[in-house]
């Protein structure tokens, strides 16, 4: 991805660290700090097959009353979108699930739908395109 994607979603400051959680099973979430405070969260989830972005999105609540993209794969805000992955991106240890990522601005004081719809498009993208999908 391209790392001015991300910049965009930043707020500013002198240190940026990140760290990896996995909640469950099923989520991966890089989380970005800069000056020692939570301010983005990467995110892929694993959801039932069958779930419309627009029925993942709640559990994302920075989604709420987003704009749906056109293909009604994406959904985002100023402050974070929620996007499926394509239907090829299968793998065994999830079988009859759906990969979906999300972007999640943390109390940043960032509220950029273009940059949000920006870093989601390219981060589904990156993730279809990683070992994440196969």
């Amino acid at each position: 991805m391209d790392p001015a994607l991300v910049k965009a979603a930043l707020p500013g400051g002198n240190a940026l660290s990140t760290a990896t959680q996995k909640p469950n099973g099923g989520t991966i979430r890089c989380n970005l700090y800069v000056d020692s405070k939570l301010v983005l969260s990467l995110a892929q989830a694993w959801w039932s097959e069958g779930k419309t972005t627009a029925a993942v999105a709640p559990a994302y609540p920075g989604t709420k009353e987003g704009t749906m993209s056109e293909d009604e794969r994406f959904i985002y805000s100023g402050k974070a979108g929620v996007g499926r992955t394509v239907p090829s991106c299968k793998v065994s240890r999830h079988p009859e699930q759906d990969l979906y990522v999300a972007v999640e601005t943390r109390e940043s004081g960032v509220d950029d739908p273009d940059a949000i719809e920006k870093l989601l498009t390219a981060y589904t993208k990156a993730v279809e395109g990683s070992a994440a999908c196969r």
